[in-house]
């Protein structure tokens, strides 16, 4: 089983993957953590589409302005994609909470 190629990578669906994966591990360190995170997944987004363009030997200057636009696409989906997994998987545990008595939540903690 293949995991990630420049295949993949260069399609929309494993650039915005690999953004996700990529800024969920790097905006806690410590001097990227002090950048507003879309800055950063813009930034990731741009390096992966054209690291990607340049591994497979499509790079060239006059492309810029698309991988530009590539890259802000990249990024609104990037962000909206982890935005609603987030808010759904909140919204589920907090509309299927379970009651616990208060006697039981010192063996819980």
């Amino acid at each position: 089983m293949e995991m990630f190629t420049y295949d993949f990578l260069s399609t929309l669906t494993g650039t915005v993957t690999a953004t996700v994966l990529v800024v969920e591990f790097l905006k806690e360190l410590g001097p990227i953590k002090k950048i507003p995170t879309r800055w950063v997944v813009f930034a990731v987004s741009e390096m992966i589409v054209i690291i990607t363009s340049i591994a497979r030997g499509n790079f060239g200057i006059i492309n810029l302005p698309l991988y530009f636009l590539n890259g802000l696409l990249v990024t609104t989906l990037a962000m909206g994609s982890w935005h609603l997994l987030c808010y759904n998987l909140r919204d589920i545990t907090v509309k299927h909470r379970i009651y616990i008595p208060p006697g039981r939540w010192k063996t819980l903690k």
